[in-house]
């Protein structure tokens, strides 16, 4: 097949009149539609710092491995991010190390889903409990959110931005409990309105937007370097803004998220003999989420996969890519060894955070991929294990 698979993201769904489902998280939360992703999580760190006034220097806990925009989103808060490392051969944070890292100036703990994977939302919450600090759950790459049907967070960032789960071309939302809205209210009212119109401009973006994605077209755009596209980068956050999203664009996404279909179940299938041969599936730690109340597996974003060793990873991306499938080693590196956010963080080694990214490969799961596709990306990571 001619071109290349894109390694994530669906295409922009297109709205219709008329069309209304309730939000997953309604019962729990309120919902405060924002700029981005990352404008949410930043105003989930005000809300946070508000909480604890007192403190003079506010500390926010989160993973050592993740996307630098949880760094950006801190920063701008004035506040000082701080690293924890991962469990062994898994995306999720060390319950000791949160525990270590808690000091006087600490006002959160963000727990990051991956991929799909949410983090472990009970114990983060329970050790925040005990420590009075506010849990925030970063559902940037997880849909619905975890803590939709329990509340163990209690502040939900999602994105809507390339790449994410329900793509509608940028936008996001904090979810603010309900018995936190009368403190987020002062810090949610300090930020400007944007409004997002749905007119010729915006429908001609999403036609366009939406044939990039398809195998010519996004070989072709790979290909021009100044794009950067898939790589891993530091982008300091200016602004921060409310957004004025109109419904119909939402529930189109949601509409189009629950028609998905669960490619990652192929791959469960397809590569189950790599086990036996040192490489770990990741799926075997993810927590079934529900879909509109049943007990259903959702779409993955990725499907991630760590391999035996880094050779045998970038081998496998070698062939992979090579052979027209959008195979990635996601952010390659760990914060601390991402230019522009080494000036932020401390300056230390995270072992099992530096391993776990030194030997991860995430294969795409949007709809796209064909039964073709697994079959050949299974032949492939059997073949570069036996050589």
């Amino acid at each position: 097949m001619k071109g290349k698979l894109r390694p994530v993201g669906s295409p922009v769904p297109s709205p219709r009149i008329h069309e209304h489902q309730e939000l997953p998280w309604a019962a729990h939360y309120h919902t405060e539609f924002m700029g981005s992703g990352t404008e949410a999580l930043s105003l989930a760190v005000a809300i946070a710092i508000r909480r604890h006034s007192q403190v003079s220097t506010p500390e926010v806990i989160i993973p050592a491995y993740g996307c630098p925009d949880l760094v950006s989103a801190i920063c701008a808060q004035g506040a000082k991010p701080v690293l924890v490392d991962l469990l062994p051969n898994a995306p999720h944070m060390n319950d000791a190390g949160v525990r270590e890292a808690i000091t006087p100036s600490t006002v959160a703990v963000v727990g990051v889903g991956f991929l799909g994977i949410p983090e472990r939302l009970e114990e983060l919450s329970g050790i925040c409990r005990e420590h009075n600090l506010l849990l925030i759950e970063d559902s940037a790459q997880c849909f619905p959110p975890a803590s939709a049907s329990k509340s163990h967070a209690d502040l939900v960032v999602l994105s809507f931005g390339r790449g994410k789960p329900i793509n509608l071309m940028g936008g996001g939302a904090l979810l603010i409990r309900s018995d936190l809205t009368g403190l987020a209210k002062e810090a949610v009212g300090h930020y400007p309105v944007a409004v997002l119109k749905v007119g010729t401009k915006w429908l001609v973006k999403r036609l366009v937007f939406n044939l990039l994605m398809m195998r010519l077209p996004y070989y072709v755009l790979e290909r021009l370097p100044f794009l950067g596209i898939g790589e891993t980068r530091f982008h300091r956050l200016e602004t921060i803004s409310r957004l004025d999203l109109p419904e119909r664009v939402l529930q189109a996404g949601l509409r189009d998220f629950q028609l998905r279909p669960l490619i990652h179940q192929r791959y469960d299938i397809e590569l189950a003999g790599l086990d036996a041969r040192g490489w770990k599936c990741l799926t075997s730690d993810r927590s079934e989420i529900s879909r509109n109340d049943l007990q259903q597996s959702v779409p993955l974003l990725r499907y991630p996969v760590l391999a035996p060793s880094t050779d045998l990873r970038d081998r496998a991306l070698a062939v992979l890519n090579s052979a027209g499938i959008g195979a990635s080693a996601f952010y390659e590196r760990t914060l601390p060894q991402i230019d522009g956010v080494e000036a932020a963080v401390e300056d230390r080694d995270y072992p099992v955070a530096s391993d776990f990214s030194s030997r991860l490969l995430t294969l795409p799961t949007h709809e796209n991929v064909t039964s073709a596709d697994v079959t050949l990306i299974g032949r492939i990571l059997l073949s570069v294990t036996e050589l």
